[in-house]
């Protein structure tokens, strides 16, 4: 008979001591079976034993020379009935050891079926911006990263097709590396342009740009002839040409001069200094009392006995009734609204009717306003062919025309050592340059001086000069 043990005997009136005091191991045990057994997916106690246990039908060989002799007989038999082939093919069905990991062990299914995932940023995108990406991709309107995916696509394409094949020598060893044609040896199709830039800048090989004033070309030629009135022994009638346009040349800007002598200095009359001061006072005493006299008169006036001074405070804009209107109001309002609804509706339909048998009236205009814009255009390539030969604006200097360069009749000379010199011959060619889009315009720039302060030291000044 096993002895009897006395039970401890402790409170169980707060649950604390529940805890303390109650053993449940066999319970946790229990519940740690059960979750093991669903991991697996079956019971222990529901499969028969054939599937838990196995009969063990291989003898145990304790002598060497039986072990050798089984290894020699499985050795034969993987040799007659494997195929290397078809173990390779099994193998690769296998997953990779390091995935293994990810392969779920347990039968348990998945509380959660439907979880949130991270959408992809393709997923993410609107129908809308979709099709709107795909209708501009089907015209022809690609991304700078699109762009450079095909470009590099098609690098590596044509890199791939010229790759030498293998025992193939078709390029030079010992030629040099340094070529200064291409000085990143081949690598700079590769590269984008803010790439390419960088890289020239910092090697101290930049590419030099082409100057804006070679793009825009002139149809003059390098050296255009002279004015015939110009030359050392012209005719009467040249030279009376180049002088009549070197006159009308300076009567125009005698003209402008006088023009803005007229509207500038002449528009304003003179004034003495009396008549000035005199209008001054005239100006600011606008509005005051002439004299006394004439304020104790206005004064009088207003105090005279016999008008009546309220004085209740009056408002310019008296209140107004907030007057509700009456049912009556509101239905002659919403007759009137009607009624102008019908009258703008019978107009529309009366211009559609008039429009019909203007049809005629409506075709002149249209070709007359075709025949406009045909003169339009054609003066626009007058205009352009005539600007063709200007020069063009390539700097914030505007370009200024030459002056022409002229003799008066006492000065010309039968003999070139009595000619007079005019004009300068640099000159004369760096303003070709100018004309033909070459050098840009620019303004000569003078560097401003101080000014110098004099003045009269005391010891040198004398007493007879004041």
């Amino acid at each position: 008979m096993a002895p009897q043990v006395n039970r401890k005997r402790v409170s169980k009136k707060k649950k604390i001591a529940w805890r303390k005091h109650c053993d449940t191991k066999d319970v946790e045990n229990f519940l740690e079976d059960k979750r093991f057994e669903e991991r697996l997916g079956f019971t222990f106690s529901e499969k028969p034993d054939e599937e838990l246990f196995q009969i063990d039908k291989t003898a145990d060989y304790n002598n060497k020379e039986d072990k050798a002799f089984e290894k020699s007989l499985w050795a034969v038999d993987e040799t007659e009935n494997t195929d290397v082939k078809s173990r390779r093919r099994e193998k690769l069905k296998k997953p990779l050891k390091c995935f293994e990991i990810l392969i779920p062990q347990s039968a348990v299914k998945d509380p959660v079926t439907k979880r949130n995932r991270v959408r992809t940023p393709e997923e993410r995108k609107n129908p809308i911006v979709k099709k709107f990406q795909a209708e501009r991709r089907r015209n022809g309107i690609l991304k700078a990263k699109e762009i450079d995916a095909i470009r590099n696509r098609a690098l590596a394409e044509s890199r791939r097709k010229n790759k030498p094949k293998r025992g193939e020598f078709t390029k030079d060893l010992w030629a040099g590396d340094c070529n200064e044609s291409d000085p990143l040896g081949g690598n700079a199709e590769w590269l984008t342009p803010a790439t390419l830039q960088y890289t020239l800048k910092n090697t101290g090989q930049m590419k030099k740009r082409v100057p804006k004033s070679l793009k825009k070309k002139s149809c003059l030629p390098a050296v255009e002839p002279p004015h015939p009135g110009m030359s050392y022994n012209p005719t009467f009638g040249d030279h009376q040409d180049l002088l009549r346009a070197v006159a009308n040349k300076e009567m125009a800007l005698i003209k402008e001069e006088q023009h803005l002598d007229r509207v500038t200095s002449k528009m304003f009359s003179k004034v003495s200094r009396a008549d000035k001061e005199k209008s001054w006072l005239s100006e600011m005493s606008e509005g005051l009392p002439k004299t006394q006299e004439a304020s104790t008169v206005e004064v009088k006036e207003e105090d005279t006995p016999g008008e009546e001074q309220s004085n209740e405070y009056t408002t310019v804009n008296p209140p107004v009734k907030n007057k509700k209107k009456t049912v009556q109001q509101r239905k002659k309002q919403k007759v009137a609204r009607q009624e102008a609804l019908q009258r703008k509706q019978r107009l529309v339909e009366k211009k559609k009717i008039s429009d019909i048998y203007k049809l005629k009236l409506l075709e002149k205009q249209f070709e007359s306003r075709e025949r406009k814009l045909v003169k339009l255009r054609e003066k626009r390539e007058r205009m352009k062919l005539l600007k063709a030969n200007e020069p063009k604006r390539l700097s914030k200097a505007k370009f200024e025309a030459p002056e022409l360069e002229f003799n008066m009749p006492t000065d010309l000379k039968g003999s070139l050592r009595c000619v007079k010199m005019e004009g300068n011959l640099l000159n004369d060619r760096f303003k070709s340059l100018q004309r033909r889009n070459v050098v840009e315009p620019s303004v000569k720039h003078h560097a401003k001086k101080g000014k110098k302060k004099v003045f009269q030291k005391a010891s040198h000044r004398m007493d007879w000069e004041v």
